[in-house]
C-alpha cells in the first residue's frame, strides 16, 4: 500500500536490466523504485548523516532532534533547522498536508505507527525511492539518472554526497541553475565535512570529493526502442517501478544499425522508410523492433510499421500451400501454370505471374518457391475461397469480418488484404514450432499459450520448400542475400505498383521479419520484396550466425522421401520416365499414383488439355517441344451387325469462355469481340463452334476464336467430331 502512494512512476528495462524509458507518474513526478542494496553505502551514510543521524535509535521520532531544532530556531529567531525524522519525511511523502502544528503531530504519530509496521531497513528503501529533489525527480535511482548518468551503485564520494545534500531544499538546491548549483555545492561540502568528521571517508577522499564539480545540465533520460516502448504504453499501461521486457538491446541496436545503412539505397528506388522485428522462436520474445528508419517526424517517423496495416503481397502463399498439405495434396503435386479467366462477383478476375511468363507443370515446391500467382490462385480455387480465409482468420492474420472473403475473392491468394507484421509472424513461427501457433510475448516471465493449427509434418514441409534455394531458381536465381551458413526459411512478398516489399525468414531460432515502402502509400520505383529487402536480411543473419547457434526445425518421423518423376510428380512409370528424382511425403499421402507424363518410351511428356494455350504459345518460341497433347486413346467395339469399329474416347468438352449468362455492351471505337475458349478432356483435332445453330468457326489447339460481337441474346456451343458438345448463353446490348 505505501509503494503504491509514492513509487507509481517506473521504467521499461531491457531484458539485461538496461533502461529503455523512464515513464513519469501521475503528478509528471520521474520516480523509479530500486531495493536498498541497490544504493551505495556512501550515499547511505550522507543521507543519514545530513537527515536523521540517530534514525537507529529512534522509534520513529527523536526527542533529541526536536530539542536541539528548537533551541536552534529560537536563538536565531527563525527557522534553521527541523526535528523531522526519516519516518516522518516519509509520512509527509505519503500524505501531504499543510505545514502546521496540528500536522506534525499527525505526522510524528503516524511515524511511530510506521515503525511498529516495518523494519529500518524497509523504511529506509522507501525512503530512498521516494524523497523529492531538484525539478520534478524523486528519490535517487532518477536523481542519479538525471545529474550523473550512473545508477545509485556506481556513485563516488562526491556524487553521494551531492544527492544527499539535495533533499533538505529541492527547489532552493536545483543544480540546473547557476544560483541552486552554488547552494547546493556549499550545502554537499558540509555534508561531506560532516562524513569526515565521523570516520565515513578518509581524509585523502574528503579532499578528492570536494574539488569535483556538481554537472549543471540535466542528462537525457534513455530513449531506446521507442517503437516498441509506445506499443507497451497503449497496450500495457504505463510501467510501476523496474519493468523487465524481453528486448535486447543489443540485437534491437544492430536491428536499427543495419536498417539505416540501407537508408540511402532504398530512398534512391523511391522507398522512404523501413521496418523490421526479431523474435525469438522458443519463447515467442520480441527481441527487437524497429518500426521506422528514425522515431520523429521526418516521412511520418513516429509510426510503427511493424503494426501498420500493409499490402502483403505474396506473403500469405506458405499458408495456403500448408492448407492444401492439410487437405493431402504434396510438395511435388503438379499445377499447370497456365493462363486462365476465373469468373467472379467482381468480374473476369486473369492472374498473372509477376515475370509476366507461364511455366507450364510446375510442382507445389516450384509454385511456392518461385512464389508464382498464377498457380496460387488455381490452388486456392480447389481449396475454395471461404476455406483458405477461414485459415487465414485462425491464423490471427486476418479479423473475422461478414462476407469478407467474397470480398478478397480469388485475389486473397496473392495478397490483397492488408495484413500486420505483428500478426504475421506468429504464424511463420508456427512453421518451425511444429505446427503451434503462439503469441508474441513483451516479458520474459510471460507464457505464450500454444494451440495447435497444423500438423507438425505440413509444418516441415512447408520449411523445407521455403528454405530450399533449388525451388526459386525462376524467379528469383541464387542470389547472395539469400545464402546463410544455416537453413533458414525465406519468403518475399511485394504488393501492386511495388508500394509494399516484405521478407520474412526464419529457423528453430529466429523469426526476422522485415518490410519497405511508404507510409503514405505512394509506390516506389520497381522495389520488390527481395531487392528491397533482401541485403538487409543478410546483414541481419550473418550478423546472428557469428553470435547464436542457428539451427533447422527436425524433421518429423512421419516425413519419408522416396522416387518421383521429376516432370508429373508422381511415382516413375518403369523406364518410361527419363528423369527421376526425389521428395518428401507425409507417410498417409505418399501413394501418388503413377505416372501420367510418359506412358511410354519416347522422348515426349504428354499433358492434359489444361496445356493446350500453353503449348500454342511454345510453339512460337522453340522448334523442337518436348511437351505435347496427350492422345485421344482409341479404342475399338463391336457394333451391333457385329463391324468392329474404333472411337475415340472423349469424355466431356468444357467452355471456358465466355461463361454462362455473360453481358457484354458494344462500344464504339473498339474491337468489341467476344474471346471463345473450350477446354476437352482430352486432345481432339479441332473443336467447332456454333453460334446460334451455324458454324462459326473450327479451332485447332489451343481451342480458342473470337466471335465479332451483335446485339441479342445468342446460344453459343462447343463441339468435337465425337458430337461431345457443351453450351452457354450469353446477352450482347
Amino acid at each position: 500500500m505505501l509503494k503504491k502512494h509514492f513509487a507509481t512512476g517506473g521504467a521499461f528495462t531491457d531484458r539485461n536490466g538496461r533502461i529503455l524509458r523512464i515513464v513519469p507518474d501521475e503528478r509528471e513526478a520521474i520516480s523509479l523504485y530500486i531495493p536498498l542494496a541497490s544504493h551505495t553505502q556512501e550515499l547511505i551514510d550522507a543521507v543519514l548523516l545530513a537527515e536523521d543521524r540517530g534514525f537507529y535509535d529512534h522509534a520513529g521520532v527523536s526527542p533529541a532532534a526536536i530539542m536541539r531544532a528548537a533551541w536552534q530556531n529560537l536563538t536565531n529567531n527563525r527557522i534553521v533547522s527541523g526535528a523531522s525524522t526519516i519516518s516522518q519525511q516519509l509520512i509527509r511523502v505519503i500524505k501531504p498536508r499543510p505545514r502546521v502544528l496540528s500536522t506534525k503531530i499527525s505526522e510524528a504519530l503516524m511515524a511511530l505507527r510506521l515503525e511498529l509496521k516495518l523494519s529500518k531497513k524497509e523504511i529506509l528503501e522507501k525512503y530512498l525511492n521516494s524523497v523529492s529533489l531538484f525539478s520534478n525527480v524523486c528519490g535517487m535511482q532518477a536523481a542519479s539518472l538525471l545529474l550523473f548518468n550512473k545508477n545509485p551503485y556506481m556513485l563516488n564520494l562526491a556524487e553521494s554526497a551531492t544527492l544527499a545534500a539535495a533533499i533538505q531544499a529541492p527547489g532552493r538546491f536545483d543544480p540546473f541553475n547557476k544560483k541552486g548549483n552554488l547552494a547546493l555545492t556549499k550545502r554537499r561540502n558540509w555534508v561531506l565535512a560532516e562524513m569526515l568528521k565521523y570516520g565515513k571517508c578518509t581524509k585523502e577522499q574528503y579532499e578528492t570529493a570536494i574539488k569535483q564539480i556538481i554537472p549543471t545540465y540535466r542528462r537525457k533520460l534513455p530513449f531506446n526502442a521507442p517503437h516498441f516502448c509506445d506499443m507497451l504504453l497503449q497496450q500495457k499501461g504505463k510501467p510501476v517501478g523496474i519493468v523487465s521486457t524481453t528486448i535486447d538491446m543489443n540485437l534491437q541496436n544492430k536491428l536499427h544499425e543495419i536498417l539505416s545503412a540501407h537508408k540511402s539505397r532504398l530512398f534512391r528506388s523511391g522507398a522512404k522508410q523501413a521496418c523490421g522485428m526479431i523474435v525469438d522462436v522458443s519463447n515467442m520474445n520480441i527481441l527487437a523492433m524497429d518500426g521506422s528508419f528514425e522515431y520523429g517526424p521526418i516521412n511520418n517517423g513516429f509510426n510503427n510499421g511493424c503494426l501498420a496495416k500493409r499490402s502483403g503481397g505474396s506473403i500469405l502463399k506458405p499458408f495456403l500451400y500448408a492448407l492444401a498439405f492439410e487437405k493431402g495434396y504434396y510438395p511435388s503435386f503438379i499445377i499447370p501454370d497456365t493462363m486462365q479467366v476465373f469468373k467472379t462477383l467482381q468480374g473476369d478476375y486473369h492472374p498473372d505471374n509477376a515475370s509476366r511468363k507461364s511455366y507450364g507443370p510446375v510442382s507445389i515446391r516450384l509454385a511456392l518457391g518461385n512464389s508464382l500467382n498464377i498457380s496460387a490462385v488455381k490452388m486456392l480455387n480447389i481449396l475454395g475461397i471461404k476455406t483458405f480465409y477461414d485459415f487465414v482468420v485462425d491464423l490471427g492474420i486476418l479479423n473475422y469480418e461478414e462476407k469478407a472473403a467474397d470480398h478478397f475473392g480469388l485475389g486473397l491468394a496473392i495478397g490483397n488484404p492488408e495484413i500486420r507484421m505483428y500478426d504475421l509472424i506468429p504464424a511463420y513461427a508456427m512453421l518451425v514450432n511444429g505446427g503451434n501457433l503462439r503469441p508474441l510475448t513483451y516479458f520474459p516471465e510471460e507464457k505464450a499459450p500454444s494451440r495447435n493449427i497444423i500438423s507438425s509434418e505440413t509444418a516441415w514441409l512447408i520449411f523445407d520448400v521455403l528454405s530450399d534455394p533449388s525451388a526459386r531458381l525462376f524467379t528469383f536465381g541464387n542470389p547472395a542475400c539469400f545464402k546463410s551458413e544455416s537453413r533458414f526459411m525465406i519468403k518475399t512478398g511485394t504488393s501492386t505498383d511495388y508500394r509494399d516489399g516484405w521478407l520474412v525468414a526464419g529457423d528453430s531460432r529466429f523469426i526476422i521479419a522485415l518490410w519497405s515502402g511508404n507510409f503514405n502509400g505512394s509506390p516506389t520505383r520497381g522495389l520488390s520484396g527481395a531487392v528491397a529487402c533482401g541485403p538487409i536480411y543478410k546483414d541481419i543473419v550473418d550478423y546472428l550466425e557469428r553470435l547464436y547457434r542457428c539451427h533447422e526445425p527436425v524433421k518429423p518421423k512421419r516425413v519419408i522421401k522416396q522416387k518421383i518423376c521429376s516432370f508429373s510428380g508422381k511415382l516413375p512409370n518403369g523406364s518410361n520416365c527419363p528423369l527421376t528424382g526425389m521428395d518428401y511425403f507425409i507417410e498417409d499421402n505418399s501413394n501418388t499414383g503413377i505416372c501420367t507424363f510418359h506412358k511410354g518410351e519416347g522422348d515426349y511428356h504428354s499433358l492434359s488439355t489444361d496445356y493446350a494455350s500453353w503449348l500454342q504459345h511454345r510453339k512460337m518460341l522453340t522448334d523442337v517441344d518436348p511437351y505435347q497433347l496427350e492422345k485421344v486413346e482409341r479404342k475399338t467395339v463391336i457394333s451391333a451387325d457385329n463391324k468392329k469399329e474404333t472411337i475415340a474416347d472423349v469424355a466431356s468438352i468444357k467452355i471456358l469462355s465466355p461463361y454462362e449468362g455473360d453481358r457484354y455492351v458494344i462500344m464504339p471505337s473498339h474491337d468489341n469481340l467476344c474471346h471463345l475458349r473450350a477446354l476437352p478432356s482430352q486432345a481432339v483435332d479441332e473443336v467447332i463452334w456454333i453460334i446460334d445453330g451455324y458454324e462459326f468457326e473450327r479451332s485447332k489447339t489451343p481451342y480458342e476464336a473470337y466471335w465479332p460481337l451483335v446485339k441479342g441474346k445468342h446460344t453459343i456451343c462447343a463441339m468435337t467430331d465425337g458430337d461431345i458438345a457443351s453450351e452457354v448463353t450469353i446477352y450482347v446490348e
